[in-house]
């Protein structure tokens, strides 16, 4: 594996413009021969497609073909949400879900009040994490509540399956997740899970001798509440284990928490939307060459061109606060995630950290690739319009080309 240092993909303005001069002073022979590679694989695929190659440090065009033509992107939207969150939650964002009261005073073992568990839709709950707030709950020696449990969801909208059945054509209800703000184990059972999670609380409690008073209803936690406990998973956690397995319940939840906190709760797919349009017009990306509906890529109503990728890439990469978080979050060719099984064999396993999309008649495949001088490579590869779920033959393309690329040297 070449070692990737930040250092060096990221050195100081006047190096990195001395570098562009005296590479544009060096023969071309290399470069060419990379375009005449890439333009066979090109030219003998059976569908739409468009590719982009640019070098991450230096900026310049190596390679492109069709790079204005939108494209259904499928998963690989998942980059966009990742950008909107590591921009405006930020690298050190805790994805939290708090117990409340509304009791001021609880250092007398009893809530005179109200338990309130809230979600701030983090896709991460689960089982494990219930039970460890449960006993934080223990902790605070607590023997009676004389209130209701209520469970609040209200930090995100309760359009629970995204664009399911909104637009005619589109993915069907069957592969959209069940999206909530306080989810648990991932929302398996596609049912809202707020009264499972509460009815667990209390079965438990009852089982402590916690004297209960009240009943499990719905509700909002009170702003002014006291915390009693929390759990919570990082932004870096959340990210990778939305990217490397590609888990659209975890992309369009993270969509809708960055809506809530651009433009105020409840968060929602438009909030998540408006947060795309605001991050890539402040990087120079044209209204023109994207629409991003929701942030897992499930609908075909996403489109974007490979300059969208190639500039969004870009940005990541020059924005070091969080470029290894999102680095590090992204699929590693023949190593994990969808791309396990992918490149292995081949010089672009451990080279190629890319996200991967997939559905019908959709294969894509964007992020960076490690060339033998160490080069960092951003590359964008959007194949449409094949027949149906068979996606091998232009992965194996992907992959071909993610090999030239590993394989490039300017010298």
């Amino acid at each position: 594996m070449k070692m990737v240092n930040r250092k060096l993909f990221y050195p100081v303005l006047f190096f990195s413009l001395w570098l562009t001069v005296i590479a544009t002073a060096q023969p071309k022979d290399r470069v060419s021969e990379l375009k005449e590679n890439i333009d066979n694989i090109v030219k003998s695929v059976n569908c739409d497609v468009s590719v982009q190659v640019a070098s991450a440090i230096k900026y310049d065009l190596i390679y492109e073909y069709q790079s204005g033509k939108k494209m259904i992107p499928a998963s690989i939207s998942k980059v966009v949400t990742s950008a909107i969150a590591l921009q405006y939650l930020g690298a050190g964002y805790e994805f939290k879900t708090v117990l409340y009261t509304d009791d001021v005073n609880i250092s007398d073992g009893v809530i005179n009040g109200n338990l309130y568990i809230k979600g701030f839709g983090d896709p991460e709950f689960s089982t494990g994490d219930l039970y460890a707030l449960i006993k934080k709950f223990y902790s605070k020696n607590i023997t009676e509540i004389t209130g209701n449990i209520i469970y609040d969801d209200s930090y995100l909208d309760d359009e629970n399956f995204g664009l399911a059945n909104y637009y005619t054509g589109d993915t069907k209800l069957q592969y959209w997740p069940f999206v909530n703000s306080l989810s648990f184990n991932r929302n398996a059972s596609r049912i809202n899970p707020s009264v499972e999670i509460a009815t667990t609380l209390q079965t438990e409690f009852t089982g402590k001798n916690i004297k209960l008073g009240g009943i499990i209803i719905p509700g909002n936690a009170p702003e002014s509440g006291k915390e009693i406990a929390r759990v919570s998973h990082s932004i870096s956690e959340v990210l990778a284990n939305m990217n490397k397995p590609s888990d659209n319940h975890s992309a369009i939840t993270i969509f809708k928490v960055v809506g809530a906190v651009f433009n105020k709760p409840p968060g929602t797919l438009k909030k998540g939307t408006d947060a795309v349009i605001d991050l890539f017009s402040s990087i120079g990306i044209s209204r023109s060459e994207y629409e991003f509906l929701e942030g897992s890529g499930l609908t075909r109503f996403n489109f974007a061109t490979s300059n969208v990728y190639i500039q969004l890439l870009k940005h990541l990469f020059d924005s070091e606060n969080v470029f290894d978080i999102f680095y590090k979050s992204l699929p590693t060719a023949g190593v994990d995630g969808t791309l396990k099984k992918r490149m292995k064999g081949t010089e672009a396993e451990q080279n190629v950290h890319a996200k991967t999309g997939s559905i019908n008649s959709v294969s894509t495949l964007t992020g960076y690739a490690i060339s033998r001088d160490n080069e960092l490579l951003i590359f964008y590869i959007g194949m449409n319009g094949f027949k149906g779920g068979n996606w091998e033959p232009y992965r194996d393309t992907q992959d071909k080309i993610c090999e030239y690329l590993c394989q490039f040297s300017r010298k």
